[in-house]
């Protein structure tokens, strides 16, 4: 299993009422949120530059 299928179970096992569709849009949009945040924070670091 790779992180993102166990992270999509994690999620499942903690909150049983989800279907695996709805665990797998939560990890996905929250993923996209991380690297949002991530790219931000490297571009922020650059502006400065040149």
């Amino acid at each position: 299993m790779t992180a993102f299928d166990t992270k999509v179970e994690e999620l499942i096992a903690k909150h049983p009422h989800l279907t695996k569709d709805e665990a797998i849009k939560i990890v996905t949009e929250k993923n996209n949120r991380k690297k949002q945040k991530r790219n931000e924070r490297s571009n922020k670091g650059n502006v400065n530059k040149g």
